[in-house]
């Protein structure tokens, strides 16, 4: 996939919630995210990936079991993910 612009929020949240899973997680995470939140802003025909995308994509990507972990990192690192997601 082609390399598509990240607004700033979308950039910083990304790597805020990336950087605090657990190592294990966070290879597969970041490529998975990144290749997810691109794919979903080029079919929303926009030219950059924005807060939402991200967003999105985490609570998308992240299987079941895990919701809950996202919901409480999402609050620990002070991201509103309601506006996005009813998760």
């Amino acid at each position: 996939m082609e390399q598509m612009d990240w607004d700033n929020k979308a950039k910083e949240i990304y790597e805020k919630v990336t950087n605090a899973l657990p190592e294990f997680h966070r290879t597969i995470a970041k490529r998975l995210v990144k290749e997810s939140a691109q794919e979903l802003a080029k079919q929303r025909g926009m030219s950059a990936v924005q807060e939402k995308e991200v967003v999105e994509t985490f609570f998308a990507e992240v299987p079941p079991a895990f919701k809950a972990m996202m919901v409480r990192l999402f609050e620990h690192l002070k991201i509103d993910y309601r506006k996005y997601t009813n998760a």
